[in-house]
């Protein structure tokens, strides 16, 4: 005799929060702190050398470091927030506001961070305020330049192409010649036809005439001939 089955419950869904993988915060976090990490070690050799410091090299290292580990941060954090603050009910993006808001937030939050790691107490709110102040700032201008290249998209989109130099020249009021475009040239040619059908109608009318007057006088002398 078969044993009764005891039916399973159903394994719960996963949660949407559940749903992103740590890859995809930490590998574009890790890619923006290697360029700010490199783009600091750069600018620091510089600056040593500007300044004529002894440890060039320690230096540099030393503000690779740092930037890198700003970058780092910064993105991880701004990351987390987004995916976050993300609601699943919602099918648009974030308004360009409340992107300056999260910016500005994760700024303040890598600067504090960043402040108490790597100078201490004492630098934890002059960081928090700078680096909000700076994820603030930088999120204004970049919502504000592409908002900006967007209008001139859609402008260059809907306005009228602009006349070449050559157009300008060939329809100038001094020049002689005048350029054409498609449009004038089909009116020109329309207009031609309309002409040429006019003149061939006045000549199918004058030679039906000359027939009506060869008739009466062939009729005339065949009269005069009886």
């Amino acid at each position: 005799m078969a044993s009764p089955t005891v039916p399973t419950a159903p394994s719960p869904s996963p949660s949407p929060a559940f749903k992103y993988a740590p890859d995809a915060i930490i590998m574009p976090a890790l890619k923006v702190g290697a360029l700010t990490g490199a783009s600091g070690l750069f600018f620091g050799g510089v600056i040593a050398v500007a300044r004529g410091t002894p440890t060039v090299a320690l230096f540099a290292a030393g503000t690779g470091m740092n930037c890198a580990a700003l970058g780092t941060t910064f993105t991880a954090v701004r990351s987390t927030m987004l995916r976050a603050l993300r609601d699943p009910q919602r099918t648009t993006d974030f308004t360009p506001q409340e992107k300056v808001y999260i910016s500005g937030a994760s700024g303040a939050i890598t600067g504090l961070t960043a402040g108490l790691v790597l100078r201490g107490r004492s630098n934890a709110l002059p960081g928090f305020l700078v680096w909000g102040l700076l994820g603030l700032s930088g999120q204004y201008a970049y919502n504000y330049a592409d908002a900006a290249h967007t209008s001139n998209v859609l402008a260059s989109q809907t306005a009228e192409p602009q006349p070449s130099l050559t157009d300008k020249l060939f329809r100038s009021k001094w020049n002689p010649i005048k350029k054409l475009t498609d449009v004038e040239y089909e009116g020109m040619l329309e207009a031609k036809l309309l002409a040429v059908d006019a003149e061939l109608a006045i000549t199918n009318e004058q030679i039906a005439e000359l027939e009506v007057e060869q008739r009466k006088m062939a009729e005339e002398k065949r009269e005069e001939n009886k």
